[in-house]
Order: structure tokens, then sequence, then C-alpha cells
């Protein structure tokens, strides 16, 4: 990894089609995120965790290349399979699609930061995968201030 920090960009994610692979607690959070921000979420894994959002379509199956399509806006590999991950990343890579791989930093595109919001106003804390206490610690703290620097009108729950 280089030594340059990356560059904190927001995309408007409404209505762009995100392929997340895995069904566990980490493709789970994830996913909810993408949600969240308005993404249409298509997950693939063998087996869901019972709190993987209901609003995903979920895929009950091993993931093929033919899984990436070229429809898709963001890739995100949430297995526990270094296999699978990898096959994840070259075949984005091929489609030039970007794509984060839960277990190699080296394979990511862009990181999930650890996001407070208050309806459309957001900020967002991320360490490029390097450290994932750092960016919960930095959060927590955000968390605790935010209601005090954001006047929430519209009565939206901070998350």
């Amino acid at each position: 990894m280089n030594s340059y920090p990356f560059f904190p960009m927001m995309i408007n994610l409404i209505g762009k089609k995100v392929l997340v692979i895995g069904g566990g607690k980490v493709a789970s959070r994830r996913a909810d995120t993408l949600i969240r921000c308005g993404a249409e979420v298509k997950a693939v894994s063998e087996k869901f965790s019972d709190d993987f959002p209901k609003e995903a379509l979920r895929i009950i199956k091993s993931f093929t290349p033919d899984d990436i399509t070229d429809d898709l806006s963001l890739i995100v590999s949430a297995t526990d399979n270094r296999e699978t991950n990898h096959l994840v990343y070259r075949t984005a890579k091929a489609k030039l699609i970007p794509v984060n791989i839960s277990d190699c930093q080296e394979e990511c595109d862009f990181f999930f930061p650890s996001m407070i919001n208050s309806g459309t106003v957001a900020v967002s804390v991320c360490s490029a995968g390097t450290s994932s206490i750092l960016t919960r610690r930095l959060s927590d703290r955000l968390r605790k201030v935010w209601h005090t620097w954001i006047a929430d009108e519209n009565n939206t729950k901070i998350r």
C-alpha cells in the first residue's frame, strides 16, 4: 500500500446496481450501508445470516464470474474464502468495475468507511483498511458530538 491518503469521494448510489458476494456478518453490514445510500443490492451466497438486509435481492448459490455483469456500479466481496475473493477481484478488474475485497486491502479500489449521518448530512472515517480499531474509535467519538454539530430538523435517526 502506498503512503498517500485515499481521496474521500462521496458518490451517488441511488438506483445503482451493486453486487455483494457473501452472506455473513461483514457482507450484511456492507449491504446495509449500500442500501441505506440508495443502492440496489444483489447478493450471492450459499447461505445468508439472519440479519442480512431483507431489501437485498438474495441469490442462493456459489459465486461464478458470470455473476459480474456490465451493469454493475460497484462490487463487494466479503466471503471467508480467499480464492473466491481473489476471483471476484480479478473478474471485477477485467471489467473495470470498482471492487472492495474484505480480506485484502491491496485488492480494494475503495474502502468502507464508518459512516455517521443525519438525513443527507454525512461524515465518514476511514483508515484505508489499515486499522479498523482506529476507525471505530474515531467514529464513536464523532457520534458523541454529532448531535451538537448538526441540527436534526427532520427528527432523523442518527446512525
